[in-house]
């Protein structure tokens, strides 16, 4: 009959070496203590999860912030509140028929006014839009060039040149006989202003039909005076509301 110490040095099974723990059993020491084992690999991983999660972290905290940085400007929730038009009201006349609309969303907010300037009489009233856009997480200069420029299927005729003295850049598109609407845009920062004035209607001739009055040098002269008033609109939208 075989022994449970000769089954242990069995070819099958075999028997513990030098310093090997059984279970339960005791190390070299005799303490019962595992020996020491080298640091495992899943905590290497682990160390470097946790740091380039810091990284992440770090450089989200960075876009956040470039991305809030708004330079002074806030939402208008009445633009033609914030848009007076006072130099080139003095100029054209009595501001009337002034409506405003807001829409907030968190990466851009619209704002849009509209009003006639009308002196004499109903026939002679220049027709004044603003629209005011806060880009609150993208670049708009980045096409700001480009989707200022006049489109049309065919080309319009009309020529755009540069406004000096005013924002980050700003495009004046000039007006012509056959379009007779002088339009201002700017960009500063995460703004971009857009002021359009257009020449007065006529009244309907013989057929119905509504004829333009085709002033374009009426139109460029009140540059300065659109020039200035956005430049005061705009020092209004950094000012707390």
């Amino acid at each position: 009959m075989i022994s449970e110490p000769e089954l242990l040095g069995a070819a099958g099974v075999p028997a513990p070496r030098a310093g090997d723990t059984v279970a339960g059993g005791a190390g070299p020491s005799g303490d019962g203590r595992r020996p020491a084992r080298s640091r495992r690999p899943w905590l290497w991983a682990l160390g470097g999860a946790m740091a380039a999660s810091a990284v992440w972290a770090g450089g989200l905290h960075a876009y956040a912030n470039r991305a809030t940085d708004l330079q002074g400007y806030r939402v208008s929730r009445n633009l033609c509140l914030d848009a007076r038009f006072t130099v080139l009201g003095g100029a054209l006349g009595v501001r009337k028929g002034a409506t405003a609309s807001v829409d907030e969303q968190p990466a851009l907010d619209r704002a849009h006014c509209s009003f006639e300037l009308d002196g004499r009489g109903k026939d002679d009233a220049y027709h004044v839009t603003v629209t005011y856009l806060l880009h609150k997480e993208t670049d708009p200069g980045v096409e700001f060039d480009a989707l200022r420029r006049p489109y049309a299927p065919d080309g319009d005729g009309r020529a755009i040149e540069r406004a000096d003295g005013i924002g980050e850049r700003a495009h004046l598109v000039v007006p012509t006989e056959a379009f007779p609407r002088m339009e201002l845009s700017v960009l500063d920062g995460p703004a971009e202003l857009e002021v359009a004035v257009s020449a007065p209607f006529v009244p309907a001739d013989e057929d119905g039909d509504e004829v333009l009055l085709p002033d374009p040098e009426a139109l460029m002269a009140l540059k300065d005076h659109v020039i200035e008033d956005t430049r005061r609109l705009m020092a209004r939208l950094r000012q707390p509301a």
